[in-house]
């Protein structure tokens, strides 16, 4: 499981796959706001688990979807993957706007961008010396 983990935060975060995020539409004085935001250490982490998670359920209904033709089947996995993403999020104590919002930040931030992967890179090192 840890493993798994540790390739999903290599994938998401140090090949900044930030691109998960829903769009959202926010005018332009909403998005400045969103870009002055700070994060602490572990709001950071947990997007970033949030963001292995995310990716995770992503690719596994991407991978279902394929093998399906019905329209109804796809929305069914689509609507499974949706309240999957939501539990994700739940346990790492997150609601997706504010997923949402740090998302925007950190793509929008290079600073934070580079504070994520290294946050990231810490974490995949404390998963390897485990």
């Amino acid at each position: 499981m840890h493993n798994r983990w540790i390739h999903s935060i290599a994938v998401a975060c140090l090949l900044s796959t930030l691109c998960l995020m829903p769009a959202m539409a926010q005018d332009q004085a909403s998005a400045e706001a969103t870009a002055k935001m700070t994060f602490s250490d572990e709001e950071l982490k947990s997007f970033i688990f949030a963001n292995a998670g995310l990716y995770q359920v992503q690719q596994q209904a991407m991978a279902h979807m394929k093998d399906t033709e019905s329209d109804q089947q796809k929305q069914e996995i689509m609507d499974a993957a949706n309240q999957q993403m939501l539990l994700v999020l739940q346990q790492v104590g997150l609601t997706p706007d504010s997923y949402n919002a740090m998302g925007q930040s950190i793509q929008s931030d290079v600073q934070l961008q580079e504070k994520v992967r290294a946050i990231a890179t810490e974490l995949a090192q404390q998963e390897e010396s485990q």
